[in-house]
């Protein structure tokens, strides 16, 4: 009964594992950043505060908040001005960079429309720690 047991916890942790693996792959945080995206877009601010873990981190336009309640962090989605349509992300380790051409959206009207603007996203077993804007990046490849 004992050896049955060893084997059954045994295997649960190695489905951890794969799990948090999973969820940390390039694949897995790009999903996470257009699913933040898709419900940006939808004004679905409960939904995109979901994604963030607890106490989750935004940086923008030189304030730094941090937020440990899920209202605030409904609430700053609230505050966005644009939606946006995703253009590139990049991955490199836990953090996600991700390009957009802002745009109106639901309930959201834009001060930039049509203009790219960029964000940095931080997640780390399925869940956005933070959130910063960014620069947008310079394209990669061959310089002239």
């Amino acid at each position: 009964m004992r050896i049955v047991v060893v084997v059954v916890l045994a295997m649960l942790a190695c489905a951890s594992t794969v799990s948090a693996a999973r969820a940390d792959s390039s694949a897995a945080r790009k999903r996470i950043v257009r699913e933040w995206s898709m419900r940006l877009n939808a004004y679905d601010n409960v939904g995109a505060a979901k994604l963030f873990a607890r106490p989750a981190t935004f940086v923008q336009s030189g304030y730094v908040l941090q937020f440990d309640s899920g209202a605030n962090i409904v609430l700053w989605h609230r505050r966005l001005p644009c939606a946006g349509r995703i253009v590139s992300i990049t991955v490199r380790g836990e953090y996600a960079t991700a390009v957009f051409v802002l745009r109106n959206g639901t309930h959201r009207r834009c001060d930039a429309p049509g203009v790219k603007a960029a964000a940095v996203f931080r997640i780390r077993a399925g869940k956005i720690l933070s959130w910063t804007q960014i620069p947008v990046p310079a394209p990669s490849g061959p310089k002239a």
